[in-house]
């Protein structure tokens, strides 16, 4: 498909459908995961499991960074017919990404028993989280090259690609689950290794994309290297804040929920994060969809075309959170013991967790996608602005203000309030956005 000449909404299909399906495939790991521990393993098991996802989101942040930053320079240097130029910043990106790799890898490899303290481990917690993110952190580079190929071959136009990998790996995740943790009875160590191996399979067909004679992208020795690597990091750090954010946030509110509720609620949000990472993967999948179409386009000046899109997306973004909240206010009961074992605590408590928790997917996704689109038509200022204003100032000071008057209710309020008034900023970021144009930007 010709991202310049194709008809938009053909085009926005052809790159939305393979995203979506991508994030759907990419949300069963957690999925699978947390039923497999949460029924082979128990509440133990799935209150860990809520402790150690953040260190997913410390891999999509750093995948992301260096992934979304370049696409949304390459796109734009491809739309002005750079290509020498695009490929510049492919090569500067993989540079960054080799270097964040690193570090972080030797950093939960050296400090891993502190860092899950941080994340909100106890003493009783604290083997389950280890035996389920050793291997995880093992095998850390893979995961993060994995998110940042992701981004780069959807980039380079063969969003069905991407769809694939994460389709492959993501059967393979659900077999390996089960025969694990049940018939092998392998526990936490059983449901992770179902992960790595999947994530192993995705990265290897991702990798063999560079190898096809469609592959566009060519490593050459990076000009300007100083200003290359900042302008990616200006670009892609607010979709990467996204998940940082989501990092220190379920990091806040376990600690909050075990100060509050105990483990039992913890359990309860095990599956409530579990529910919310998936679908901000469906959001962002959105805003990936449009990021390439978008970034090109506005390389090219064609600003009527990115105007159709910034719609399609805003609508469908709406649509996913209309249906995501009534799922949760409607089947409260269904969604907790899909996952968890129905005890008598946990059939008290789970109602009003999730009920309340699923309002905030409402505004949700017009947020993300609002992120994606002022990073992809270059106001990273607002975009920045607007995703540490809901991942971490309006939501952190609520979810410790809150509870104050409303105990463990005030956590689950803090987040539906604070996506609400996120999304008022949202709104007014897109108005002004479209309303600027090209004015005031730099090529």
């Amino acid at each position: 498909m010709d991202l310049l000449k194709t008809d938009v909404k053909k085009l926005y299909r052809g790159y939305l459908i393979p995203s979506l399906s991508a994030a759907v495939v990419t949300s069963v790991y957690s999925f699978v995961d947390m039923i497999a521990i949460g029924r082979g393993v128990g509440s133990d098991g799935a209150a860990a499991l809520s402790i150690a996802t953040p260190i997913f989101g410390v891999i999509s942040f750093f995948g992301l960074l260096c992934g979304v930053g370049n696409s949304v320079y390459l796109g734009k240097a491809r739309g002005e017919g750079r290509m020498e130029k695009a490929n510049a910043y492919f090569s500067a990106s993989l540079l960054l990404t080799v270097v964040f790799t690193l570090l972080v890898w030797a950093a939960f490899n050296i400090f891993s028993v502190q860092i899950y303290s941080f994340f909100g481990a106890n003493d009783a917690l604290m083997p389950f989280v280890k035996e389920y993110t050793d291997w995880i952190v093992w095998l850390m580079p893979i995961f993060v090259f994995s998110a940042y190929l992701s981004c780069v071959v959807r980039s380079d136009g063969a969003p069905n690609r991407v769809m694939a990998a994460v389709v492959i790996g993501g059967v393979f995740n659900v077999f390996a689950d089960w025969f694990f943790v049940f018939p092998l009875d392998w526990g936490m160590a059983g449901a992770a290794l179902a992960t790595v191996l999947g994530t192993v399979v995705q990265f290897a067909v991702l990798s063999s994309y560079f190898w096809g004679k469609r592959c566009g992208l060519k490593i050459v020795k990076p000009f300007k290297v100083s200003k290359a690597l900042h302008n990616i990091l200006i670009a892609g750090f607010s979709a990467g804040v996204i998940d940082v954010a989501f990092i220190v946030l379920t990091v806040i509110l376990n600690k909050q929920v075990l100060r509050y509720g105990g483990e039992p609620a913890l359990a309860v949000f095990g599956v409530v994060i579990t529910c919310s990472s998936m679908f901000q993967h469906l959001f962002s999948g959105v805003g990936q969809a449009l990021q390439p179409i978008v970034s090109m386009n506005f390389g090219a000046g064609q600003m009527e075309r990115i105007r159709v899109v910034d719609k399609l997306s805003v609508t469908t973004a709406l649509l996913m959170g209309i249906v995501f909240s009534l799922v949760g206010i409607l089947f409260p009961l269904q969604i907790a013991t899909f996952f968890v074992d129905a005890t008598p605590e946990i059939l008290e408590i789970a109602p009003g967790i999730i009920r309340v928790y699923f309002l905030s997917f409402l505004p949700m996704g017009v947020n993300i996608q609002a992120t994606y689109y002022l990073q992809s038509v270059m106001r990273t200022k607002w975009s920045t602005i607007l995703a540490l204003m809901r991942g971490l100032v309006f939501s952190g000071i609520l979810v410790y203000l809150l509870p104050l008057w409303w105990e463990l209710d005030g956590v689950w309020w803090a987040m539906a309030v604070t996506e609400f008034a996120v999304v008022v900023f949202s709104v007014l970021c897109l108005r002004k956005a479209d309303k600027l144009g090209f004015k005031g930007l730099r090529s």
